[in-house]
């Protein structure tokens, strides 16, 4: 993984920080989605509110009511949103509506600023924003803004404007593959191939082939086996025999609870294990090792909902259950972003009022007599 050069990268999303510019100082519901299609939403479903993160020209900004939009948060958060059951159809064409005309020529997303302070300032016009920094992952970004379009797309056909775009997104994504690997770089111009950008890729290549499929697309084959080959490099690359998990980068650095330990937790999510890994057991042993120190953010001051997405996945609504609790109090502060509060609200759909607000939630999960240093691991720092 690159180095975190000196200073916040604003909304990097390798570091999952909600940093902004200085100078704005139940597996039930998800399957059922999958049942219905990539580009249909379940009639009941509660809807998705990011109303205090949403602009009214549909701008989705990385933190409540922030002046900073990231797309890759935005656009994650949409689609975990989805996953999670919820109704995601507003809030997703409101937000399209605003990133298209904003995508570059080349195909490629930037991250924005907004321009005008002023209060009375028409927030419908392309002045309200201004392009202020380059895209920190570009292999995520295009493959999620694919997947999203796809999953969006009305059964009477890919609207020409999107499909444009997909075109010139598409095209991007592809110059990033490294042809001898096997993997995709970050960008075209960091040629580092990270794992969890490729196992996003991965996902969206597979949900891309389901929508390409569902509009009769006869391009879903070959999307379809673009992701299996993709799979099968990042077991190839990434994959370490010796230690018996997952590599976060091709580059070596300080292990640390992100990448390296949360790096294991995602593969999960995209139904993707290692080779001969059983990944509820893999699973059980992950809680058991960092399961308090990720509740109680030891580790790192982010709360990590995807790792409470993954337990919930592999059958573990308590530990889920537990998250949502314990995230109740940090909605609104530093370390909350909109892709925390897509997890919080699928999640919050899934369990009784009264078990996520029960602040015994967690009681009956981990041993209380561990000490704050019982379940670190060798490398891995915990907070004081």
């Amino acid at each position: 993984m690159p180095i975190r050069p000196a200073g916040c990268r604003i909304g990097s999303r390798r570091d999952r920080r909600s940093c902004v510019p200085a100078e704005f100082v139940i597996i039930s519901v998800v399957a059922l989605v999958a049942l219905l299609g990539p580009g249909v939403q379940a009639e009941a479903a509660t809807a998705f509110d990011p109303s205090t993160f949403q602009a009214p020209d549909g701008a989705i900004t990385l933190t409540r009511g922030g002046n900073y939009v990231e797309p890759y948060f935005a656009t994650k958060a949409l689609l975990v949103a989805q996953d999670g059951g919820l109704d995601i159809r507003g809030a997703a064409q409101a937000w399209i509506d605003w990133t298209l005309p904003r995508q570059r020529a080349d195909g490629l997303f930037r991250r924005f600023c907004r321009a005008a302070r002023n209060a009375s300032a028409n927030p419908n016009t392309n002045y309200a924003w201004r392009d202020c920094a380059a895209a920190d992952a570009d292999d995520s970004m295009l493959a999620l803004w694919m997947q999203l379009l796809y999953r969006m797309a009305p059964s009477t056909g890919m609207p020409a404007e999107w499909q444009r775009s997909l075109t010139l997104a598409s095209k991007q994504l592809a110059k990033l593959r490294n042809g001898r690997l096997g993997v995709y770089h970050v960008s075209r111009l960091n040629h580092v191939a990270l794992f969890m950008d490729n196992i996003e890729v991965y996902a969206a290549l597979r949900d891309v082939a389901r929508g390409q499929s569902r509009l009769h697309d006869p391009a879903a084959a070959a999307t379809d086996a673009r992701a299996h080959q993709l799979d099968a490099a990042i077991q190839r690359i990434f994959w370490d025999r010796r230690t018996g998990r997952f590599r976060p980068s091709m580059q070596k650095s300080r292990p640390a609870f992100y990448p390296d330990v949360v790096a294991q937790v995602y593969p999960w999510l995209a139904d993707v294990s290692g080779p001969g890994q059983d990944p509820r057991q893999a699973w059980q042993r992950w809680r058991q090792t960092f399961g308090a120190g990720w509740i109680e953010r030891r580790y790192d001051t982010n709360p990590w909902g995807l790792v409470a997405l993954a337990a919930e996945k592999l059958g573990d609504a308590k530990s889920a259950a537990c998250w949502t609790s314990q995230s109740d109090s940090l909605r609104g502060g530093n370390s909350w972003n909109v892709l925390e509060e897509a997890v919080w609200q699928s999640l919050r759909a899934h369990f009784p009022q009264a078990q996520v607000l029960d602040p015994q939630a967690c009681s009956d999960i981990w041993d209380p007599q561990e000490s704050p240093t019982a379940n670190g691991a060798p490398g891995i720092q915990v907070q004081q």
